[in-house]
């Protein structure tokens, strides 16, 4: 059986990449590779396909660029690994809920939809999530909807 080339364009600002197989890859580290519409690597976003290229969650990739960069790549893995393992050790918190809980997911959803926010984004802005955590779930078309429960976040991506 064939299997499809990878699509790869450059892009505004980007080199985007269409490849399932690789963004489910990438997804392991969210805890729902399944799930998982796109990850990015300065400067790449890998979608899961065609139609995942939509402003939002380029939006949301090019949020992660910033951060890769500011945090020299290696402090972004090493700064998500300890907030993954005081998430899951210390709050009992599933690895999906623990993913939605880092600061670098928590800045990235919060402001997806702000297409000005990376114009105005201060330098190192992803540490001031680290004490401003909210629960949330997802609505359609990227829409966060906050929520009092902190499980919520799971029980919606399980229903996807």
């Amino acid at each position: 059986m064939l299997q499809k080339p990878m699509k790869t364009k450059i892009e505004k600002g980007y080199i985007s990449i269409v490849s399932p197989k690789l963004t489910w890859f990438c997804g392991i580290w969210s805890g729902s590779p399944k799930l998982t519409r796109a990850a990015a690597l300065f400067p790449f976003i890998v979608f899961r396909s065609e139609e995942e290229k939509v402003p939002w969650l380029v939006n949301h990739e090019r949020i992660h660029f910033r951060q890769q960069l500011e945090t020299a790549f290696v402090g972004l893995l090493v700064w998500s690994f300890l907030e993954t393992l005081y998430a899951r050790l210390i709050l009992k918190k599933s690895l999906k809920e623990s993913y939605l809980w880092r600061s670098s997911e928590q800045e990235a959803y919060r402001n997806q939809k702000d297409f000005h926010y990376l114009e105005n984004r201060p330098l190192w802005a992803m540490f001031r999530y680290v004490k401003d955590k909210k629960a949330f779930t997802f609505g359609s078309l990227g829409e966060i909807i906050f929520t009092s429960d902190p499980s919520a976040s799971e029980r919606s991506q399980e229903s996807c």
